[in-house]
């Protein structure tokens, strides 16, 4: 993606180069446990449940049903095995790898049958009831970002740059809740007198917590789950409703890479 499709109002915030972290720490440290926990809880228990539950029902009535079984059964042969000796960080990933490979086949199925907005009803809308029936307290949790930060003055730093104190990275990055869904990210502005808060997200982990040659186009990034299970379903259910907080993600696509931007009503 060009550098001009980026958010217009975040171009200043610049790109972050991904990190390859590894270690003791990376992969045994809170943001691993807090990784692992929330994976098993809102991918495993929250999320899964989509693809068995209603895709798959959804393409029986579509299409050839017998195939359609065969599909999906081959596609469940891929999950990597979630073994007790893995590290936290391990199966985060694996559950992560293995989210994604299966409800991007569903997805790239779905289009086969159904228009655009038939389509983003069916995968949108439908993740988006889930979430608010499932996972109140996550959704709560993420609209408290917003009157957390209301009324506070923003710091600017000798450069000019509007970023978060040492403090507040370290916390960000040791005990960041969304971290199981993006893996490492960095805030390249926060601007709390003006109800902005931009993240840049140099790797997510929905393009590289799975194998790609397990993936069911290994030949693509699954772009499908990227654009109408994470920015699709975060988009309308934080969209800035009564001065709360608004979520924009800017996939650049076909990089790994993404820019999210938060904002509020800061009066």
């Amino acid at each position: 993606m060009p550098d001009d499709a980026i958010i217009s109002t975040d171009q200043g915030s610049g790109r972050v180069p991904p990190v390859k972290k590894s270690g003791w720490y990376y992969n045994w440290g809170p943001q691993a446990w807090i990784d692992m926990w929330m994976s098993n809880s809102m991918l495993v228990k929250k999320a899964m449940p989509l693809i068995s539950h209603t895709f798959v029902p959804i393409l029986r009535l579509s299409g050839d049903r017998e195939q359609v079984d065969r599909d999906y059964t081959e596609i469940k042969s891929r999950r990597e095995i979630i073994r007790w000796s893995d590290s936290p960080r391990e199966k985060w990933r694996k559950r992560y790898g293995n989210f994604v490979r299966e409800v991007e086949w569903a997805l790239l199925e779905l289009r086969k049958y159904y228009s655009q907005k038939q389509y983003e009803e069916i995968v949108i809308g439908t993740s988006v009831a889930v979430s608010q029936e499932t996972s109140a307290n996550f959704l709560a949790m993420m609209n408290s970002m917003s009157d957390k930060n209301k009324n506070k003055k923003t710091k600017v730093a000798k450069d000019g740059s509007k970023k978060p104190g040492r403090w507040s990275t370290f916390l960000f990055e040791t005990f960041n809740p969304a971290h199981w869904l993006t893996g490492p990210a960095t805030i390249t502005e926060f601007d709390p007198a003006n109800g902005l808060t931009v993240v840049e997200i140099p790797d997510c982990g929905w393009h590289t917590c799975g194998p790609q040659d397990r993936l069911p186009n290994p030949n693509a990034l699954p772009e499908e789950g990227c654009l109408n299970i994470c920015k699709g379903p975060f988009e309308a259910l934080f969209n800035g409703e009564g001065g709360g907080l608004k979520m924009e993600f800017d996939p650049h696509l076909p990089e790994t890479s993404c820019t999210v931007r938060m904002s509020w009503d800061p009066s």
